[in-house]
């Protein structure tokens, strides 16, 4: 659910709430209902601790998914240093895959619309790897004598890292929080709101200013969570990609 979904979902139930209330006060009259204020403290509060829980995760799982980003591309820029040991015909033949991986790398994960779309995004990172390595070998097998062991010693095992962290980058990118937890985090949220439109009907207590900032404050922690989870999507391009782009000026 987007979080304007999630806006709408909770103004709706608030507002079941508040009819829900006003319909039991005229039922059973102001003597009859009792608030329980123990219980709605205990739901908020669960609310707010899965909340926070949710949101330290997007925040870490941003961070490993910055800081590999950054890896990527130093590795992907030592590499690219590291050809002049090979014959000029295969620096071409392997600057070109390397600029393949940094333009399929550059254009990955911009139109996500589904968690599929992740999955064969990253297929094509990990066929441009593969087509880099199996290029760096290829050209090493062709090396002179005199170059043949720095390209051995050296070019060699940076491809092989260039390999590992790009496998480690698609595997951040695939990881996410379990559905069922942002379900019940929806549930709690939608609850919490019913919560509210009830108790202010029973306690004739009609605040709909803090009401309102409840909304907009949960449909706006919603997005930032969103946003550190699928951060192509709402952040800009250039900020993510940053490190990417200098090293693209670079290769050229």
């Amino acid at each position: 659910m987007s979080p304007f979904g999630l806006t709408v979902a909770i103004l709706i139930f608030t507002a079941v709430g508040w009819y829900f209330g006003l319909y039991r006060l005229k039922k059973y009259g102001s003597d009859g209902v009792v608030i329980r204020d123990s219980l709605a403290t205990a739901i908020f509060g669960l609310s707010a601790l899965v909340l926070g829980f949710t949101f330290h995760g997007s925040v870490s799982k941003y961070t490993d998914r910055m800081q590999t980003i950054r890896i990527e591309a130093q590795t992907l820029q030592s590499v690219n240093s590291l050809i002049t040991y090979l014959q000029p015909s295969d620096q071409l033949a392997v600057k070109k895959s390397l600029e393949n991986l940094l333009d399929t790398r550059l254009s990955a994960y911009i139109n996500i619309t589904r968690l599929s779309d992740i999955d064969s995004e990253a297929e094509k990172i990990t066929i441009a790897v593969r087509q880099v390595q199996e290029d760096v070998m290829r050209a090493t097998l062709n090396t002179s004598a005199e170059n043949k062991t720095y390209a051995t010693n050296l070019l060699v095992p940076k491809v092989g890292n260039l390999v590992a962290v790009f496998e480690s980058g698609t595997i951040d990118a695939k990881s996410h929080p379990p559905i069922l937890l942002m379900r019940f985090l929806i549930a709690l949220l939608c609850i919490g709101a019913f919560l509210i439109g009830y108790t202010m009907v029973l306690k004739n207590e009609t605040d709909w200013l803090l009401a309102s900032l409840y909304m907009l404050l949960i449909g706006l922690s919603l997005y930032v969570i969103l946003s550190l989870e699928f951060p192509s999507l709402s952040m800009s391009y250039g900020e993510i990609n940053r490190d990417f782009l200098r090293l693209k000026d670079v290769m050229k």
